[in-house]
């Protein structure tokens, strides 16, 4: 029984993990061989889903394991809610890091194709070869469109902001006749200082973005105290409603703590 309930626990959290994480149907595409198709996230859908996916997971363990076992398959729900909510976060934000690194990439790319004396239509289309967010208003220049037009349609997904300074920079130097290298050379500067910047503030936040794993897991040092001092604090989180009750508001709390630490520092670094 204990086994099925392991089982019913484990795919029902794959389920909700499934639903939780975008870009998994994106992922498939790519597997598949096949475009992905960007559609606009809908959180509030996945998280009734996961929502759905969990309470199917602690009615099961309840039928199968009476109070307790819905307890600890609640407990458990809470636990992978939490490490799937954490690893989705930080995989936005590698992906962030990611695209203003793609940014940062093609602005040095063309400042220095316009050093070296390229007209600014030519280092746009030949730094687009090797810098894809480029690509969209390289072909729009090839057809003779507005280039800071299209950068700025560019922007799309967070992370690819600077793209907007590149735009301006082009944009100046059409209306005014400046000098298109030093616009864009010192656009290239300045997005390179930011993207610095956010990865020394990265670095910062991940101590306290440890701090808070490390604080959540201080129960189980208090469950190894007890053992220590000679009593049983499994016993007393199995045997009774009011341990069970206990190990909820425990976990809830330590799941919480870990979100919230996370939440505070992702706001503090603005990203």
């Amino acid at each position: 029984m204990a086994a099925v309930m392991a089982w019913v626990a484990a795919l029902c959290a794959g389920l909700a993990a499934w639903w939780l994480v975008p870009g998994a149907s994106e992922g498939l595409g790519r597997l598949a061989s096949r475009p992905a198709v960007v559609r606009p996230r809908r959180a509030a859908p996945r998280v009734g889903l996961a929502a759905l996916a969990t309470a199917a997971v602690v009615v099961a363990a309840g039928v199968l394991g009476g109070p307790w076992g819905a307890a600890v398959a609640l407990a458990v729900a809470q636990v992978v809610g939490c490490v799937v909510l954490l690893a989705v976060r930080r995989a936005a934000r590698a992906a962030r890091a990611r695209r203003r690194a793609e940014v940062v990439h093609a602005g040095e790319l063309v400042a220095g194709l316009l050093r070296v004396g390229r007209v600014p239509g030519t280092a746009l289309v030949e730094a687009a070869q090797d810098a894809p967010v480029l690509q969209v208003a390289a072909a729009e220049f090839s057809a003779g469109g507005e280039v800071p037009a299209a950068l700025r349609r560019s922007l799309g997904p967070a992370g690819h902001e600077g793209l907007s300074d590149l735009a301006a920079a082009w944009e100046v130097s059409v209306r005014t006749g400046a000098s298109l290298v030093g616009a864009v050379d010192a656009a290239a500067a300045r997005l390179a200082a930011e993207q610095d910047v956010a990865r020394v503030v990265d670095a910062e936040l991940s101590a306290a973005r440890l701090g808070g794993r490390v604080m959540a897991g201080l129960p189980l040092v208090g469950l190894g105290l007890g053992f220590a001092l000679g009593g049983d604090p499994v016993a007393f989180l199995t045997a009774s409603p009011l341990g069970w009750a206990s190990l909820e508001v425990g976990v809830a709390l330590a799941c919480a703590g870990v979100v919230w630490i996370d939440t505070v520092a992702e706001r503090s670094g603005g990203r």
